[in-house]
């Protein structure tokens, strides 16, 4: 199964697990927590951006723009290494600002953190595969953030790893919370 597959069959199933536990918007989306306290949002036009844009999970946005990566193996010194090779739409991104939701893997034991890995998939979802290199991201912020199992959505410059001794492909640096996570 390919990455775009395992992430469509992942987006799918939260979608499932969240309209069971939290019920479905108007607009025929997953109800999040923050949707419960507001007023439903007015639904968009069919065939618009904005419609396109209210039927994708929170928590793939800008995943998508980072699918085009292949892992290449390789042996070093008997041992075997994991390298990425990035596509040219993905190396265009390199040092760009990027907007991106996933949910956070905390690296420390607090309260809040500016130091932490963002998933493209729930770490809580039974029915979700466990993210892979493509999946992760290593995040640092401009100011500490509250630590929360609901997808948050970060802005911040995106830098391509394709060589981390710790397996992660890419890392989002001075990272701010976007407003609505």
């Amino acid at each position: 199964m390919t990455l775009q597959a395992k992430r469509r069959v992942a987006a799918v199933l939260m979608m499932a697990v969240a309209a069971v536990t939290a019920g479905i918007t108007a607009a025929g989306t997953p109800a999040l927590a923050a949707d419960k306290k507001a007023a439903a949002p007015a639904t968009p036009a069919p065939g618009t951006a904005a419609a396109v844009q209210a039927n994708i999970p929170k928590a793939t946005l800008g995943w998508d723009k980072l699918a085009d990566v292949k892992e290449v193996h390789s042996m070093d010194n008997g041992l075997l290494r994991v390298r990425a090779a990035f596509g040219p739409e993905v190396q265009a991104l390199e040092g760009k600002p990027l907007t991106i939701a996933g949910f956070i893997i905390p690296l420390e034991q607090k309260e809040k953190s500016g130091h932490f890995l963002l998933s493209a998939m729930a770490p809580s979802c039974p029915f979700c595969p466990p993210p892979g290199p493509a999946d992760l991201m290593e995040v640092r912020t401009s100011a500490p953030i509250a630590m929360t199992s609901e997808p948050i959505t970060l802005t911040g410059t995106l830098h391509m790893v394709g060589d981390d001794d710790n397996g992660l492909y890419y890392r989002l640096a001075d990272a701010t919370l976007q407003p609505g996570s």
